[in-house]
């Protein structure tokens, strides 16, 4: 299908209002591309077909993702802003006869956004902000500007600034926008600072460190990836107080955050007497050192590979 008969076929999909916009992303996303070096002929597209679903009322939606086999969590269901982009992924291929992954993939996350995105990606997440017909908005004006410059620091600002909105209206923030802001605050720390990502055992050696300074008992480092899919490492350690468990995770989690690493979950259980922080690829585990004792988790992991946490500690 030729863009003309896609604008024809789409002109008939959405309202006068609607279909603008579609047209200013289009030529928004071709500028954008043509700036950094993406594939101008799939900016076009994408940016044009982007919001095919978004006429549909939410009931038909739901019903044809049903039927089309889109997949949806909870809260995609409830909210029809959110519901459009993966029904108009699927209405791109099926009515307009659009086959590249890559441009189904940047309409599928126009409105979500996703952690490690593709440049077409980026470019019709933000195309879909500062088109030429939105209504002006606080950090507008700035995020043209960064649209210009760089698309890592434009996805940032444009991110943040979606979570901003989101938050002003009372709205249940989707995980998957959360995952893509913490994901790209992370990548653009570590290129500041010329940064390597930190592996599984660096980010445990770390949380190591962090205790040992801040006074933590009985520190334990497990290799537990060969036993779990858990994680690749427990971190243990044990504290003299309740208040004292919370400061130890408090202090992990802000020394974790100067690098741009959030954990995933916190977990508080028995009135503070044990604090989980789930890091995804190593999980600590702060104890009273009564409750250590009592659930005896170290018992449990007994196969684990123990490291040298003395070591680890005197590292230079």
């Amino acid at each position: 299908m030729t863009t003309e008969q896609m604008k024809e076929k789409l002109g008939g999909m959405l309202t006068d209002h609607r279909y603008t916009h579609s047209l200013g992303v289009m030529e928004t996303a071709e500028k954008m591309a043509r700036l950094f070096g993406a594939d101008v002929q799939k900016a076009q597209t994408a940016g044009l077909l982007h919001d095919c679903a978004k006429q549909i009322d939410r009931e038909t939606q739901l019903a044809m993702c049903d039927k089309l086999g889109v997949p949806l969590d909870d809260l995609k269901r409830e909210n029809t802003a959110l519901l459009h982009a993966e029904l108009g992924a699927r209405l791109a291929e099926t009515e307009f006869a659009v086959c590249d992954s890559e441009i189904l993939g940047a309409i599928k996350y126009h409105t979500l956004g996703r952690a490690n995105m593709t440049d077409l990606e980026k470019i019709l997440y933000l195309a879909d902000i500062i088109e030429p017909n939105r209504r002006e908005f606080e950090g507008l004006k700035e995020l043209r500007a960064l649209c210009e410059k760089d698309l890592n620091e434009a996805l940032l600002y444009g991110l943040e600034l979606t979570i901003a909105h989101i938050g002003r209206k009372g709205r249940i923030l989707h995980t998957q926008t959360m995952e893509a802001e913490a994901f790209y605050r992370n990548l653009l720390h570590k290129e500041a600072y010329h940064m390597k990502p930190l592996d599984a055992f660096e980010k445990a050696k770390k949380a190591v460190k962090v205790l040992d300074a801040k006074k933590a008992n009985d520190i334990a480092l497990l290799k537990v990836s060969d036993l779990t899919i858990l994680a690749d490492y427990f971190v243990i350690c044990s504290a003299n107080s309740t208040t004292q468990v919370r400061a130890l995770a408090d202090s992990i989690e802000e020394e974790f955050e100067k690098v741009g690493i959030i954990p995933l979950s916190r977990e508080g259980k028995q009135g503070l007497n044990w604090i989980l922080l789930d890091y995804g690829d190593f999980i600590l585990h702060i104890f009273y050192q009564e409750t250590r004792e009592f659930y005896g988790l170290e018992k449990l992991w007994d196969d684990a590979e123990k490291m040298d946490v003395d070591k680890i500690i005197n590292e230079l």
